[in-house]
């Protein structure tokens, strides 16, 4: 591929990129990380909101497992099974992970959070968007499973760095949570470098709107979640 072609190759796939917030957008982007950030502080106050962190994280990673097992990994061309199979491994290391954190607060991890109510509306809103979009890929569900995964781990990857940036390098859940940020950081590049194979030049408008349409729906629960997480830190991370 020539340099030009590299270039407008790039430039084709841009909606892959987190786009830049503004106006209103903006405003309601900062609003939600000074709530989250100062929830984040208030749980970390008291173990019993740390351990609800812990079993919201736990909660995701087991959620995204049973995608990658019952979803993806069916429909995978052969191909993609091997990355399908690392991002799996990479997930059921993170739960053991966490469940490893939880046991240390006192907390045997028997007990596992299914996603909040907020989550599972949101899950149930892309699931329609993929079912909707999935007509306009020749590999059909697999590319909403990948542009839905994308803005997925984008968020995980969001979530985590806030969270990083709040509690200090000197925490002791610190290295915990850098390294799954880490693992993060490689689940975006899967997701992006698949897309980029897997949609074809003629079907790059369908999954930019199906990014735009995907990101909405993320945006649209950004402040209700901030506030439930925000009355979470208030009675958990309260002095008793």
């Amino acid at each position: 591929m020539s340099a030009r072609e590299h270039g407008a190759s790039a430039l084709d796939f841009q909606c892959l990129n987190m786009p830049r917030p503004e106006g209103l957008s903006a405003l309601q982007a900062r609003l939600v990380d000074r709530i989250k950030r100062a929830a984040l502080l208030r749980l970390h106050r008291r173990p019993r909101g740390e351990r609800l962190l812990l079993r919201m994280y736990l909660a995701g990673e087991d959620a995204t497992e049973r995608t990658l097992l019952e979803e993806l990994l069916p429909q995978s061309p052969p191909w993609l099974e091997r990355q399908v199979e690392q991002h799996l491994a990479d997930e059921q290391r993170h739960v053991a992970l966490f469940a490893e954190a939880l046991r240390e607060l006192g907390d045997d991890g028997s007990v596992r959070l299914e996603p909040d109510w907020l989550s599972r509306r949101k899950i149930l809103r892309w699931q329609r968007l993929a079912h909707r979009y999935a007509a306009c890929f020749e590999h059909g569900l697999l590319v909403p499973a990948y542009a839905t995964g994308l803005c997925a781990e984008q968020m995980a990857e969001r979530v985590l760095n806030r969270h990083c940036a709040v509690i200090g390098s000197e925490h002791r859940w610190y290295p915990l949570l850098s390294r799954v940020l880490g693992d993060e950081k490689g689940h975006v590049r899967l997701c992006e470098n698949t897309l980029r194979r897997i949609v074809a030049p003629h079907e790059r408008g369908h999954l930019a709107a199906l990014l735009k349409d995907i990101r909405a729906v993320d945006a649209s629960f950004g402040v209700t979640g901030a506030l439930a997480m925000y009355v979470a830190g208030w009675v958990l991370g309260a002095s008793r």
